[in-house]
């Protein structure tokens, strides 16, 4: 986080809420538990989550809120994965699509996907390929995707802090491949690191930033240097950018990076954008 602490109203404190298993029910409706994510409850439907954001005028579909009523009932052009996979079930890719996405869809692996279509690099598949789809019992559904070279690798100082991301970012209402997308862009999950400005830890929160979180957000002295209390600071000031913008995820970014007042007396500097853009990739990678 570069930005300077920006100049505004304080925000009130959520109550941290219990994570919650995600139990669907077929009906029209979905009433959005604490822990949820867009993309769990369309994974869960068969309904892409783009397709499932617009039919609820969801604009941000990396945070919703406790409470919120989903209309399931959409209609659309998007197929269906059936119930019963085959090793002779095809999928020809869209434009836009990546494997992790397709593997969620049909509950099969990226490896097992990888290793049926031969592919040299899980990261690109081409629009109007044919993929063969694996069985879904050939692998445990759900399987992470190998790391890559951008992505964290599994060890277990970085999978620990995977886990402090996860459960933060649930039970603030964001999604948490955006929260780790974030982590990564900042320090690589490395609590220990420390730029040049300053700024600390995991989301590389600034301590004037984290003063100001705590007495305004936290509602409690939070020490920057514990993975955990610096995750839920950054979180927390994501909560507090999000009100500031709107909800426009570019400028809540923007406001995370380059700092809300420079945006607005500056306009988007070239390495914010370059920074928006990045971590708009990851997100799709940690899906």
């Amino acid at each position: 986080m570069h930005c300077p602490l920006p100049a505004g109203r304080g925000a009130p404190v959520r109550a941290l809420a219990g994570a919650t298993a995600l139990i669907m029910a077929a009906s029209a409706t979905y009433t959005v538990q604490p822990g949820d994510s867009l993309s769990e409850i369309a994974q869960a439907q068969h309904i892409p989550t783009d397709v499932l954001a617009g039919a609820n005028g969801v604009t941000n579909p990396d945070r919703i809120q406790a409470g919120q009523q989903l209309v399931l009932s959409v209609s659309g052009d998007h197929e269906t994965a059936p119930a019963d996979e085959s090793t002779s079930t095809v999928h020809e890719v869209r434009p836009g699509e990546h494997l992790t996405g397709i593997a969620r869809r049909y509950q099969v692996s990226v490896g097992d996907l990888v290793d049926a279509n031969d592919l040299s690099d899980p990261n690109h598949v081409v629009a109007s390929r044919t993929l063969q789809i694996p069985s879904a019992g050939s692998s445990a559904a759900g399987t992470s995707p190998a790391p890559t070279s951008q992505a964290p690798p599994a060890s277990a100082p970085r999978t620990a802090v995977g886990d402090i991301i996860e459960r933060t970012a649930r039970e603030h209402g964001w999604s948490p491949a955006f929260v780790k997308a974030i982590a990564w862009q900042e320090s690589g999950w490395r609590n220990d690191r420390i730029s040049s400005a300053g700024a600390v830890g995991i989301m590389q929160v600034l301590p004037s930033t984290g003063a100001f979180v705590s007495q305004h957000l936290a509602g409690r002295t939070l020490d920057l240097a514990d993975p955990h209390d610096n995750v839920l600071a950054g979180v927390l000031f994501l909560d507090y950018l999000h009100g500031l913008t709107g909800g426009d995820v570019e400028r809540t970014l923007a406001g995370y990076y380059q700092g809300l007042a420079s945006l607005d007396r500056n306009g988007m500097f070239d390495d914010t954008r370059a920074y928006i853009d990045s971590v708009l990739a990851l997100r799709e990678r940690f899906r």
